[in-house]
């Protein structure tokens, strides 16, 4: 029932905003500066929000983050071997990666996880290990998207440019920095930034619904498969695996499959737009992976339980 609370108000917000473009209620000028403030604004709020309140973390965090990291590096080396095998356009390969191996932690895996690592005894370190390892990786996939969807007019000092410049990846390395203070945040900047961030969520599912009217699955079937079946089944996979072969605790594995399992994150359709990728492939993915990341999450609460 959890999981089901969780996912049906992102379906249900992506299909309100397709159903909003579809009545001409949102036009195309619009989405793009509800994009711009998505990409600038709330998510960076959220982000850093959520970085400078992590608290202490457990003593193996970066043992679980390695695993996170090596099974995402796993999951874009496999789509472009996938893409050059089954000759996906080249256009889509960076957007097709990305949403591989991007999930949407901070919607989907930190709910599920404050849940669900009380109910198998996890201490007051759990929750903080879970926010840090959240923060980090969405830090590692800013770079990694950055990275990808530079296609094949790669300029070094560009892409550097890019990746210091990015509003997510500065506002999450901010927020762990300003966690280290130990000062904390102020009532008001505290509740300005839960107010902003709040509003990243709907703000991005409204942008993708309203893409998705314009966008037809046909003819993307391969990359769509290939895209979320690498990220609710491949990913998930590696970083279980993984986590038992070096033995980690039944909390840090629920950790670190709830995180593996989540769909494509929204900022992947943010980026996507922002960075000249495919973003109707970027929306597509995500409307269909957090359908299918339902039974995955099942699964991974079932193997961590």
């Amino acid at each position: 029932m959890t999981i089901l609370e969780t996912l049906a108000p992102l379906v249900l917000l992506i299909g309100l905003g397709a159903l909003l473009a579809h009545l001409k209620f949102l036009g195309d000028i619009f989405v793009a500066d509800l994009n711009k403030l998505a990409f600038w604004i709330a998510l960076p709020a959220l982000l850093f929000r959520s970085a400078a309140a992590a608290g202490h973390p457990g003593a193996r965090t970066f043992h679980l983050l390695g695993i996170l990291v090596t099974a995402t590096l796993l999951a874009c080396l496999v789509s472009y071997l996938l893409c050059h095998l089954l000759h996906v356009p080249a256009k889509s390969w960076g957007t097709l990666a990305q949403s591989a191996f991007r999930g949407n932690l901070a919607y989907i895996g930190i709910p599920l996880l404050s849940l669900g690592l009380p109910a198998i005894g996890g201490g007051p370190e759990a929750f903080p290990t879970a926010v840090v390892v959240m923060t980090l990786m969405m830090v590692i996939f800013n770079f990694l998207a950055v990275l990808v969807l530079q296609r094949g007019d790669w300029k070094p000092r560009e892409a550097a440019w890019s990746i210091a410049t990015n509003p997510l990846l500065v506002a999450g390395l901010l927020g762990l920095a300003w966690s280290t203070t130990g000062l904390g945040l102020t009532p008001i900047a505290d509740k300005t930034l839960q107010i902003l961030g709040s509003a990243a969520v709907p703000i991005a599912l409204l942008c993708i619904g309203g893409t998705l009217v314009a966008a037809s699955p046909g003819g993307r079937l391969k990359e769509l498969v290939i895209a979320v079946g690498l990220k609710v089944a491949f990913v998930p996979l590696v970083v279980w695996s993984l986590g038992m072969v070096i033995g980690l605790n039944m909390v840090e594995l629920r950790i670190g499959v709830v995180l593996a399992a989540c769909p494509t994150a929204a900022a992947s359709y943010v980026m996507a737009a922002r960075m000249g990728g495919d973003p109707k492939l970027a929306s597509a993915a995500i409307a269909i992976s957090t359908i299918c990341s339902a039974p995955a999450l099942v699964w991974a609460l079932w193997v961590t339980g």
